[in-house]
């Protein structure tokens, strides 16, 4: 499940979640559209923060859809 679907679902602002994870909304924004790729210490928060609904691959897939978006442009 995308990061952004999760949170949509739930009812979760990005602040809200940023604060769970231990980082600033800007930052879930960005991991949220794909613009960036979470560090390795932001994945562990993601995925214990979602109980695993959110997985790095799901994260990934993200990236390699917006990486795809450019590349079509």
């Amino acid at each position: 499940m995308k990061l952004d679907d999760y949170l949509n679902a739930n009812g979760i602002s990005g602040a809200d979640f940023a604060d769970r994870i231990g980082v600033n909304a800007a930052t879930v924004y960005r991991i949220r559209t794909g613009r960036v790729f979470p560090h390795q210490k932001t994945i562990r928060a993601i995925i214990a923060a979602t109980e695993g609904a959110v997985t790095v691959n799901d994260l990934l897939l993200s990236q390699q859809q917006l990486i795809r978006k450019k590349e079509n442009l």
